[in-house]
């Protein structure tokens, strides 16, 4: 999930600059996001936002990177301050990592990021894992072929779940196309699902939505909390308006980052599965 962070800089730059023709109404704020899956470490990207009609380069890209922050989880009972590590694969490249504090199931985790006088924090929590019934693939023409899941929501308990896919030699993993999935109107219920690749990064212009028979595909099933699916549900919703003309950017996303920043600190129960397209 880590190639959202991209588009999610890109995204808090229209957001604070929508209404302004001048760079004098630029109002600085960090973009965070953050993550911890059940039994997995945290893992937490900080950039900050620039005016929008800023010139990017590569230059410009290496001072938004936050590197220098203090950056603490903690559950209530334990509390581990993270290690800063570079990932050149990756982008923001610059990641705060745990090694100790893995995430539990139902348990709460508090986020807290101290840098240059501001202080951020952020709370969530981390829901069970739900795994799949079935997954296959499609044929379609010639080689294509399309990625299904089924799964049986759990009746009577309000659900949120993500998806995701990567061909196996992927640095991360990549959304689907409308790849959140509420389980209000099929609660209980067993549910088919046809997924479509997502883009590699919001400013991908073409790409193919299928999988090619000999693909080794990893599929990433999540649970999320409410806070996590209104914020990704809300920058999946601006993706689209950002694909049409005739629409623009109206809504703020729906942020759990208290504190001069927005972006997401999301608990997943994920469960990863590896097939090959035949």
């Amino acid at each position: 999930m880590r190639k959202y962070i991209i588009a999610i800089v890109l995204l808090a730059i229209v957001l604070s600059c929508k209404k302004e023709t001048k760079t004098e109404g630029y109002q600085p704020r960090f973009v965070v996001e953050g993550s911890i899956e059940q039994d997995g470490y945290a893992n937490i990207s900080i950039t900050h936002n620039l005016p929008f009609y800023t010139r990017l380069d590569s230059a410009q890209i290496e001072e938004i990177i936050i590197k220098y922050a203090k950056v603490t989880v903690s559950d209530g009972l334990e509390e581990e301050i993270l290690t800063g590590s570079y990932d050149r694969k990756l982008f923001p490249y610059f990641f705060y990592k745990g090694s100790s504090l893995k995430g539990k199931a139902g348990r709460n985790y508090k986020l807290k990021i101290e840098y240059a006088g501001n202080i951020l924090t952020a709370e969530t929590m981390v829901p069970a894992r739900k795994n799949l019934d079935s997954i296959w693939f499609e044929n379609r023409d010639g080689m294509d072929r399309q990625l299904c899941i089924r799964f049986t929501d759990t009746p009577n308990e309000k659900n949120y779940y993500k998806i995701y896919t990567r061909l196996e030699k992927d640095p991360a993993f990549t959304r689907t196309l409308l790849s959140n999935q509420d389980d209000q109107y099929f609660d209980g219920k067993t549910l088919d699902l046809k997924l479509n690749r997502g883009a590699y990064n919001n400013l991908t212009q073409e790409y193919d939505s299928y999988f090619v028979a000999g693909d080794v595909v990893e599929l990433k099933f999540a649970t999320l909390p409410k806070s996590g699916f209104d914020f990704w549900q809300g920058f999946q919703n601006e993706l689209l308006n950002a694909a049409n003309p005739l629409m623009g950017s109206t809504n703020a996303l729906k942020s759990n980052i208290e504190g001069n920043g927005i972006g997401i600190w999301c608990g997943y129960g994920s469960t990863i599965y590896r097939i090959t397209a035949k």
